[in-house]
């Protein structure tokens, strides 16, 4: 019968270290990083797989397929084998793991770094900053663009750099926290819709949808009560509006977070952007908002942080209550 890491032994301390490692450390960049080692196996994989096979699709299908399989096969051989050596040493592998899969205080510092050049009014400097965490062009936005795109940067990436990896790892420890890193990160180099990656990224961008629609869909509640919380806004208010709006957004799941913090700070989101040179017309999140101001940022970090913890104490209390 299968039984979630979270439920057992000790699996808790495992992961109470993995956020504890994030909020004291960040996520410090290293040649040995995991996810730096998967962007170096997908670089890797798409040439090998374009060189051998024809059909973009099938080739993307392929590398996709193998790159996940390996990567779950890896690292729980690895764990499996400490696991034989020391229980405590592989519950600090895997508490190391899952550090590299969550992304908080990283992204709160990176989102930070936009809010403090607009502080300053280095409005060049806020769009450099802004372009090294979105795809979108930057380089002709006001400051209120720059504002709307960090939010909506932070209000994303709750799901799919906080969220999920904390949700599979409650599930099935540092194996499947990394294996469903090698998922977002293949959605993340290849699951672009450009005339490269149309085909060849399909399977991996679909496969990130899937992966991340529980989570994003859990995160609904924890966002709604942290607007409370932190700005005092009304849980149901949140809740209807993160309902009525999310389906607005062209991905399945990212909605869900962006209206709920498009409604908690009360900003309007979405709306025209540039993605590789081209003009996309996105629906507005929230349309009776006000145009996002530098400050909404640093509220939006706020609301990051204690949406995330909510997740957190949430995720691990229904464990530790189902186990006892």
């Amino acid at each position: 019968m299968f039984e979630p890491f979270a439920m057992k032994p000790f699996g808790s301390y495992a992961l109470v270290g993995a956020i504890l490692l994030d909020l004291l450390l960040g996520d410090k960049d290293n040649p040995l990083h995991p996810v730096r080692m998967m962007g170096a196996a997908i670089s890797w994989g798409e040439k090998r797989a374009r060189a051998h096979l024809r059909n973009e699709f099938i080739a993307g299908l392929v590398m996709s397929t193998a790159l996940i399989g390996l990567t779950f096969f890896v690292v729980t051989s690895v764990l499996s084998m400490v696991r034989g050596l020391s229980y405590w040493l592989f519950l600090l592998l895997s508490a190391l793991l899952i550090y590299y899969g969550l992304c908080l205080r990283c992204l709160a510092n990176e989102v930070l770094k936009v809010y403090e050049a607009l502080c300053s009014s280095d409005l060049d400097l806020a769009r450099r900053r802004l372009s090294m965490l979105v795809s979108r062009q930057t380089k002709d936005m006001d400051e209120s663009e720059v504002a709307r795109s960090a939010i909506e940067t932070v209000s994303e990436n709750l799901v799919d750099g906080v969220c999920s990896p904390f949700f599979y790892a409650t599930l099935g420890g540092a194996g499947l926290c990394m294996t469903f890193k090698m998922v977002s990160t293949l959605d993340s180099m290849i699951g672009y819709k450009t005339e490269r990656y149309r085909d060849f990224g399909r399977f991996a961008a679909r496969l990130d949808d899937l992966a991340n629609f529980l989570p994003a869909r859990l995160s609904v509640p924890c966002v709604a009560l942290a607007g409370l919380i932190c700005k005092k806004r009304p849980f149901g208010q949140v809740v209807r509006g993160i309902l009525q709006d999310a389906r607005l957004s062209t991905s399945p799941n990212s909605g869900f977070p962006e209206a709920g913090f498009a409604y908690v700070l009360g900003v309007r989101l979405g709306g025209p952007v540039v993605y590789h040179g081209t003009l996309k017309d996105m629906p507005y999140i929230n349309r009776q908002g006000r145009p996002p101001e530098p400050r909404d940022i640093f509220e939006a970090v706020r609301l990051l942080y204690g949406s995330a913890f909510i997740f957190y104490i949430v995720s691990l209390g229904l464990f530790l209550v189902a186990s006892s």
